[in-house]
């Protein structure tokens, strides 16, 4: 293998003078691809040149101007995107206050469902609403999905420093549907002075059959117009017979501002079968709870059918205590214990008791009074006594009667006393003197010889 050229010494000078050819590119990069840069006059720059001016100041101004129009237009668009979030969530969470404040199980699905998309958005406020109407949900319509629903929506708002009132009412909703009398009035105390929570609070009370002590957390949610807290507030002034009146007017207040309401329906009708309330405006409330089959659910459509039945029947009508009966759609068994339960009813008098044994099927936690009577239908009274036929008459007996009776009224007519003749009884007449004599002288032998 030859040996490469030895490099040369650089301490040796050299005498040959330099061309232009060591400027020049390599042949493996002598391409067009590759731009010479050249000086002003097309020579190579030599390094001494004076630096090339500034950018104008035009271009800068110009710039900056668009550089300060586009933040202004990405905080304009971010200040709407906050402005406009703002205003659904202030929008969703008054339609949803809307629907609650009716307490009916259309309202608190509608409210559920509004605020689903709301609650990503407020994970807080819109967050512990919705869960509140799912709890309601739970509670009172016995809902197993809505109860878990709630329960996973509640675990942010409870984790925040100051949790909202809505979210421990849910919590005492919860709670309440549980039977946990304790623990559901420390969350609707925690609540503060929301009136949801109060209704909560009389309901425990409610329920632990503590009826003095519901009547004060009702005051400021009944003055509101809360259909929840009429509806209570009429259960209570019924159940402890103090003002009949005033739960009357408060079952219709109720029903005013929420005409499917189930607990202001069956007060009423309570009322009409203790004898406080006409059958009409009892019967036209349960006739309207009973034909919303798609927002209500079956068992309160069924405890509107028994009271409807229970009316009817005291009215004597049974063919209309059954069509109510049939309108519900109850199971057999349903069936078969609201017809005893309607009799039973019918035959009270006196102040409403709630009849025991209900099956699932037809039992509401917005008709909660205390079950006393026995399902056991009162025997059918005794048909009344048929009347003795009369007796057939013949015609000659009528005949011969007739004539009797004319005889006796032709008879001579009785002829008074004279006015002069005295009306005193007179004495009696003094004995003769000579029968006393002959009476008192002895008879002798001699004479009775002479004879």
């Amino acid at each position: 293998m030859p040996r490469p050229p030895p490099l040369a010494d650089p301490s040796v000078s050299s005498d040959e003078p330099l061309t232009d050819d060591l400027h020049g590119l390599p042949p493996e990069l002598d391409d067009e691809e590759f731009d010479v840069i050249d000086g002003p006059g097309g020579e190579l720059p030599t390094g001494d040149e004076p630096l090339r001016g500034r950018m104008p100041r035009r271009t800068v101004l110009l710039a900056v101007l668009a550089a300060a129009a586009v933040t202004l237009v990405a905080g304009s668009l971010v200040g709407y995107r906050l402005h406009h979030r703002r205003a659904v969530l202030r929008e969703g969470l008054a339609r949803a206050g809307d629907l609650l404040v009716l307490d009916t199980s259309a309202g608190y699905r509608d409210a559920a469902s509004l605020l689903e998309p709301l609650a990503e958005l407020d994970p807080l406020e819109a967050g512990g609403t919705r869960a509140f109407a799912l709890a309601m949900l739970a509670t009172d319509y016995r809902d197993d999905g809505a109860a878990r629903a709630a329960a996973a929506q509640l675990v942010e708002p409870m984790r925040a420093p100051e949790a909202p009132p809505l979210a421990h009412a849910a919590t005492a909703a919860l709670a309440l549907g549980r039977r946990e009398a304790g623990n559901a009035m420390t969350a609707a105390t925690r609540a503060g002075a929301n009136l949801e929570a109060s209704v909560l609070a009389a309901r425990v009370a409610l329920q632990a059959g503590n009826l003095a002590a519901a009547e004060e957390p009702l005051a400021a949610a009944a003055a509101a117009g809360r259909p929840a807290a009429l509806a209570l507030r009429g259960d209570v002034l019924r159940r402890t017979r103090r003002d009949l009146g005033q739960a009357r007017a408060s079952y219709a207040a109720a029903l005013s501002a929420s005409p499917l309401h189930p607990r202001a329906s069956y007060g009423l009708a309570k009322l009409a079968l203790s004898g406080h309330a006409t059958p009409a405006e009892a019967e036209s409330a349960l006739r309207r709870l009973l034909a919303d089959r798609e927002r209500t659910p079956a068992p309160e459509r069924g405890r509107a059918a028994l009271h409807l039945a229970a009316l009817h029947l005291r009215a004597g009508d049974r063919a209309g205590a059954h069509k109510a009966l049939d309108g519900a759609g109850l199971d057999r068994a349903a069936r078969t214990w609201a017809e005893r339960a309607a009799a039973v009813s019918a035959a009270q008098r006196g102040s409403y008791r709630a009849v025991e044994g209900a099956p699932a099927g037809i039992r509401s936690a917005s008709d909660d009074d205390p079950p006393l009577l026995a399902a056991i239908a009162p025997a059918p009274p005794r048909p009344a006594p048929a009347a003795a036929p009369r007796p057939v008459v013949k015609k000659q007996a009528k005949v011969a009667a007739s004539r009797t009776k004319a005889k006796a009224s032709a008879k001579r007519p009785s002829v008074k006393p004279s006015g002069s003749r005295s009306t005193q009884k007179q004495p009696a007449a003094a004995p003769s003197r000579r029968k006393a004599t002959a009476a008192k002288r002895p008879s002798t032998g001699a004479s009775s010889t002479r004879r």
